[in-house]
């Protein structure tokens, strides 16, 4: 019985196929149109969802990327956040040492004073002074230099001695192109450029301010 079925079924589905014409499709046996309607199905649902996947992968992609970006962002600013007490302690403490430092420097009317004392530390030092001439200032943005060239003759211990006692003065003053050499009449000749700060005048501040746009 379950042979005579299985024939029954085969000669019918080869009665199907006898005339197949492949050209018209709606002459197909019906098993074929079901069966090619749900591949037409199942490949159109598939390519459609692997175009919709694509499209999310790439927008989850992109939205990971700036959360990324965004993370980096905000751990910078919260780094620059927990240093701005610091930064602004440093800038206090920066401008009460640059106060203090303006406090130390002259006026172009009190320079000369300063000079004599230059000059007297050197005489207080035992150094025969054979040059000291004030050379002409050097401008800068908030400050003028003034060089003085200084030759004198002595020891080391004498030396050592001037360069301390030029340090201690309440302004600013420091040496510098400074040699030392042996002379023929005995002590030892100092070769240097003493260097003094004085505040700009009034007058001055413009033509620095100037002159410091035009660097830039």
């Amino acid at each position: 019985m379950d042979k005579y079925l299985l024939t029954t079924f085969s000669a019918r589905i080869a009665a199907q196929f006898r005339n197949f014409e492949f050209e018209n499709p709606f002459a197909w046996p019906v098993m074929l149109r079901w069966f090619s309607f749900a591949a037409v199905y199942c490949l159109t649902v598939g390519v459609f969802y692997l175009y919709l996947l694509n499209d999310c992968a790439n927008a989850l992609q992109n939205v990971v990327a700036k959360e990324n970006s965004l993370r980096t962002e905000f751990t910078d600013k919260l780094g620059r956040a927990a240093q701005l007490p610091g930064s602004r302690a440093q800038r206090e403490q920066v401008a009460l040492q640059v106060e203090a430092l303006e406090k130390q420097l002259p006026s172009s009317t009190e320079i000369s004073s300063l000079l004599l004392s230059i000059s007297r530390v050197g005489r207080d030092q035992k150094l025969q002074q054979e040059l000291f001439r004030p050379d002409a200032p050097i401008f800068k943005q908030h400050y003028a230099i003034v060089p003085v060239t200084f030759r004198a003759h002595g020891g080391y211990h004498d030396f050592a001695r001037f360069a301390a006692e030029l340090a201690n003065l309440p302004r600013i003053v420091n040496l510098s192109a400074m040699s030392i050499s042996a002379t023929s009449e005995g002590p030892l000749m100092l070769e240097a450029t003493v260097r003094a700060y004085r505040h700009l005048d009034p007058e001055e501040v413009p033509a620095q301010a100037k002159r410091a746009e035009v660097g830039q």
